[in-house]
């Protein structure tokens, strides 16, 4: 079992104190139970800030988590499982936690997965401008072409960078 411990004080989590219980092997285990137990442990990922528990409000993780997965859905070729994926991929948690962390809702006055679903393609329809602009100038930087080809096969263009996040509200 694992208990992240919380910090009465100031009513906050502290994921640096995290809490773990450990159990004793039955008989019945496998010779190599310790290696799978930490293989598991190893394998494991790291819970997002937007699915943190009392962390983010549960409408704005809702509209966030219903904009992603209609994305998701537009475009299933460009979201892959890992969290390491390469450009021009997403990871979906990645990407709903990215939205999070980058305070969209709020900065751009959005209410519903609907609007935050339009906002996010009408980013990916400003990349695909400015990256068509670039290619013409032959002035892109810091993205392998096998990525550009694939973004512009895909008309998929938020994976290439993630500076749509940042953008100002109008």
């Amino acid at each position: 079992m694992l208990t992240i411990l919380q910090d009465k004080s100031k009513n906050t989590l502290n994921v640096n104190e995290i809490l773990v219980e450990v159990f004793p092997q039955t008989s019945s285990s496998s010779s190599n139970h310790a290696e799978d137990l930490f293989i598991e442990i190893n394998k494991a990922e790291p819970v997002k800030l937007v699915d943190m528990p009392r962390v983010a409000k549960s409408k704005d993780k809702d509209m966030i988590d219903d904009a992603a997965n209609q994305l998701l859905e537009t475009y299933p070729e460009m979201f892959k499982p890992s969290q390491r994926c390469r450009p021009p991929h997403l990871n979906i948690d990645n990407l709903r936690d990215a939205i999070f962390t980058a305070n969209i809702l709020k900065n751009h006055s959005i209410t519903s997965s609907t609007a935050l679903y339009d906002w996010i393609i009408q980013r990916n329809q400003e990349l695909e401008e400015v990256y068509t602009r670039e290619v013409m100038a032959s002035t892109v930087v810091g993205i392998s072409i096998s990525a550009l080809d694939k973004a512009k096969e895909y008309k998929f263009y938020l994976g290439l960078d993630l500076s749509w996040l940042h953008t100002k509200p109008r």
